[in-house]
């Protein structure tokens, strides 16, 4: 779980994105690419299923995933989550 795991998916998912975030200063690196991934990860949320239930199940997970961050719970171990709550 790092953010080596974040910037594959922003690179693979949102190329020109992912250069942009390249030009910018480490420290901003740090900070940017958890987030950048989280984006990649609720925008593909509809299309990685045909069913609407999936779709939303996937995106309460996140919501779910959000709000241990915000409260300074144990988060839920996954790629794009631990970088994020860091």
């Amino acid at each position: 779980m790092s953010l080596d795991a974040c910037a594959e998916l922003v690179a693979r998912a949102d190329p020109d994105r992912f250069r942009a975030v390249m030009a910018a200063p480490l420290d901003a690196r740090k900070r940017l690419l958890p987030i950048y991934a989280f984006n990649v990860e609720v925008a593909r949320a509809p299309w990685v299923t045909g069913e609407p239930m999936i779709a939303e199940i996937r995106l309460q997970w996140w919501r779910d995933a959000l709000a241990e961050i915000a409260e300074g719970r144990p988060v839920r171990r996954h790629e794009v989550t631990t970088p994020l709550a860091g």
